[in-house]
């Protein structure tokens, strides 16, 4: 049984959050999400890494508190905003031309084309990613990658998209992870986000991708199941709470919870909740203030409006505006707004429906509030590395251990502690051995007088008292 650990961190405008996953022989659990309030961080980049320390740090200190594990590594997101999409060609001539066209072979005809592309970009640009267009050969023309593997030919021709951005927003964050002592996986997640909010007849059929996120609003267009056109602009659900703190006059996390409790995209469609009125309490003056529901909706549908007409202008900007039978899908934090896409549909005339996350082989029983629509990134990360093997983001405290243990060094003799008071001890008595002058042993002795007269004495008594006792037993046998 093979385990290991996914910890994703999502770098966004209103909140920093952390999930940790557990994978086993490529089954995901998510043991742990939690969020803190973003600090550094503008249109999904970052601009004070110093900042963002401190949220990222304490969520990664409680993460490891509370799965008694160590996190050396997570994985994270390139930045949405400003991404450029450059078209590339490749093609190379096969040596064995009537063998099969191998898995092998288009990932070297891939890495072939970002090796080109990198050649000519600018200085301080990193390449984000590539998507594959399709593939050709003398009898086939423009096929997916999975029809082409196992086609036989002799030229082999492939087109791209490459993703590329600037390259201080990502080195911002490798500086706020040096700073926290660990390393980083960066990935391009718009295709993983497709994966987890869209089904394959969308994709097939031609489908927009809106994430409205805090601080960039996003758009993937998908056609024939690959992504053919991405791009973003610079607002979304901070801008609707900012026009609501400034026109109420109220802070600004209230106006996001008053955002999030009672806010609507449209008026006209809020029925009888549209009678209602807010009453806001300042503690600090005692003041009461009313915000009508309905003048709540103006404010939110004005900003909507703005963020529904410059996703579809880059829909429209794409190509591809006539070929969504699949309508639109939105996604982020934004779309939680009430008839978000009813007020798309309005403005487009497509289908438009709110993307909620669905991914198979990823438990999410012990954290619901990650099924939200704010977590469809961390889970389109989770599934993005599940079955990367080579992604191992923490280990088990007490598996943390050297693989062998070193050397014992020697230990120097103990010296005799020095007391404030010095106990001499008494010098031992010398035995004293008598020598002859003439080095002979001394003769024994014999017994004195007294000694043998005494030794007599005791012979002869004793005997008189056996021949007493021996005659008193007699007696007492002829009795």
């Amino acid at each position: 049984m093979q385990e290991r650990f996914i910890a994703a961190v999502d770098l966004g405008a209103s909140k920093i959050s952390l999930s940790v996953c557990n994978v086993v022989d490529g089954v995901a659990q998510v043991l742990h999400y939690r969020e803190a309030e973003s600090r550094g961080i503008r249109r999904g980049t970052i601009f004070n890494p110093k900042q963002v320390c401190e949220p990222l740090g304490r969520l990664i200190r409680e993460a490891e508190e509370a799965l008694d594990i160590n996190i050396h590594e997570v994985v994270t997101a390139y930045p949405r905003w400003k991404v450029a999409t450059d078209a590339v060609e490749e093609s190379c001539q096969r040596s064995e031309p009537e063998s099969f066209i191998s898995e092998d072979e288009v990932t070297a005809l891939k890495d072939s084309a970002l090796t080109k592309f990198s050649a000519h970009i600018k200085p301080g640009t990193e390449i984000y990613g590539a998507v594959a267009q399709s593939y050709s050969t003398e009898d086939l023309f423009q096929a997916a990658e999975a029809d082409v593997i196992g086609v036989t030919g002799g030229k082999f021709e492939g087109m791209y998209k490459v993703f590329s951005g600037a390259q201080k927003p990502v080195a911002n964050i490798d500086k706020v992870m040096n700073e926290l002592g660990i390393a980083s996986y960066k990935f391009f997640v718009a295709e993983a986000v497709a994966e987890t909010v869209l089904t394959s007849d969308e994709k097939e059929h031609g489908v927009a991708l809106v994430e409205i996120g805090a601080g960039v609003t996003s758009v993937s267009v998908y056609h024939r199941g690959v992504l053919r056109f991405f791009d973003s602009f610079p607002f979304g659900g901070n801008s609707v709470t900012s026009d609501i703190h400034l026109e109420c006059g109220i802070q600004e996390a209230l106006a996001e919870n008053i955002k999030l409790g009672f806010g609507s995209c449209m008026p006209d469609r809020l029925q009888s909740l549209g009678e209602k009125i807010i009453q806001i309490h300042d503690k600090r003056t005692g003041e009461t203030q009313q915000l009508p529901v309905k003048y709540l909706a103006e404010i939110i549908g004005s900003r909507m409006r703005e963020i529904a007409n410059a996703a579809l202008f880059l829909i429209g900007k794409s190509g591809y505006a006539d070929s969504l039978r699949g309508g639109i899908v939105l996604t982020g934090g934004g779309a939680e707004l009430l008839s978000a896409s009813a007020l798309f549909t309005e403005l487009s005339g497509l289908p438009a429906r709110v993307g909620f996350p669905h991914v198979s082989g990823i438990s999410t029983d012990g954290c619901p509030e990650i099924q939200s629509l704010s977590g469809v990134s961390q889970l389109a990360m989770i599934a993005l590395c599940r079955d990367r093997e080579y992604i191992n983001c923490a280990i088990l405290k007490e598996l943390d251990v050297p693989t062998a243990e070193p050397e014992p060094e020697p230990v120097p003799a103990e010296e005799e502690p020095v007391a404030d008071t010095v106990f001499e001890p008494e010098p031992e008595k010398p035995v004293r051995t008598e020598v002859r002058k003439d080095d002979k042993p001394k003769k024994e002795r014999k017994p004195g007088l007294f000694r043998r007269l005494t030794d007599g004495l005791t012979e002869v008594t004793g005997n008189l008292f056996d021949e007493n006792i021996d005659k008193v037993k007699e007696e007492n046998n002829n009795a």
